[in-house]
């Protein structure tokens, strides 16, 4: 299982050259930066850092269907693996932020985001360098799409984010790879992996010809006080905290509980606090042991064996969503986790 990183959306593109240089000489093998409104271009971001690195791969997590069309996706896609020598990635998903910040329309249409997976595909393969690209779509279209500039013969790399059954399976049929979200049971994650598989069999498509990934918070730190405090303070984007990924581990008035106090959750998180108000611990910590990997660095051999236990749940990648003070982060994966995989 090849072990990746993803980083907060406020490091400068300055930072990311340091950041990812280190990365990738601990042999960490991808980077990807968040694509939130809070944030610089990712693309742009990883621009210094593709022409600083040579092996580590490089990625924008996530972009939505519903917020750039498919055409500009390819375009930054593809000029971000020029300059990469051929390691550039993306997510395509459904969801994000940036519907909100736009006031878009938001839909749960499946189809949508399968659209965009195929043009962005079919540029990141290289079918608009002496040809042109032609597809109707219901959502979109690409009229005399071409892409003459491009030299670099490695194709990009394009992901689905998916995690529920009918994107699961648009994921397998469409895209290069897959990303799960926060999920971090073994049994979950091996069940959603076998789903995959089926549908990929079922697509007529070869085990090889997609990548398995989960989106993954990692809190593991020299501190315990800051690993749970970090850990509480981001307990809201785990899955957005929504039923579906919490009934694997609580009842179902558990369940109904955390979401009826989403509220403070949010609170947490938007005060930077870690303090949750009104919600008992026990539930608190069963979240945090289910939707994130959390251990004081003492004891991060708790944390690599979670790690074996996702891999052998049949992830062929994982990345380790990072927060606060992230070189160490790095460097304690790259001194502890890396050689556990990597050899």
């Amino acid at each position: 299982m090849k072990i990746h990183i993803i980083l907060e959306p406020d490091i400068t593109p300055d930072q990311l050259v340091d950041i990812g240089l280190l990365a990738e000489q601990l042999d960490i093998a991808g980077l990807w930066v968040q694509n939130y409104s809070a944030g610089a271009d990712p693309f742009m971001s990883l621009v210094p850092l593709a022409r600083a690195t040579s092996r580590i791969q490089l990625g924008v997590v996530i972009v939505s269907a519903f917020e750039m069309h498919p055409v500009k996706m390819a375009n930054s896609l593809l000029t971000l693996n020029e300059y990469s020598g051929g390691r550039a990635s993306l997510v395509i998903g459904r969801g994000g932020e940036w519907l909100g910040i736009m006031g878009g329309i938001y839909s749960r249409s499946v189809r949508r985001v399968r659209e965009a997976i195929d043009i962005v595909r079919l540029a990141a393969q290289g079918n608009g360098v002496k040809n042109e690209i032609n597809y109707r779509g219901d959502f979109y279209q690409a009229n005399y799409y071409r892409t003459p500039w491009v030299t670099e013969k490695i194709p990009a790399t394009v992901y689905a984010g998916v995690t529920k059954d009918n994107m699961l399976r648009m994921g397998a049929e469409a895209a290069d790879g897959i990303m799960l979200a926060d999920l971090g049971l073994p049994a979950v994650v091996a069940e959603r992996v076998s789903f995959a598989r089926q549908a990929l069999t079922a697509a007529g498509r070869d085990r090889s010809e997609l990548r398995i990934n989960d989106f993954l918070g990692w809190h593991v730190k020299e501190d315990p006080d800051a690993v749970y405090w970090e850990a509480r303070r981001e307990l809201v984007i785990r899955g957005w905290l929504a039923k579906y990924w919490l009934t694997p581990f609580l009842s179902e008035d558990e369940a109904n509980f955390v979401v009826a106090h989403k509220s403070a959750f949010i609170k947490a998180f938007r005060e930077r606090s870690g303090n949750i108000e009104g919600v008992p611990q026990d539930i608190i910590d069963r979240i945090i042991g289910a939707l994130t990997i959390s251990a004081p660095a003492a004891e991060s051999d708790r944390a690599i064996e979670r790690l074996k236990q996702l891999e052998d749940a049949g992830l062929d990648e994982i990345s380790l969503r990072l927060h606060d003070d992230p070189v160490d982060s790095i460097r304690l994966i790259g001194e502890r986790v890396i050689p556990e995989f990597h050899r």
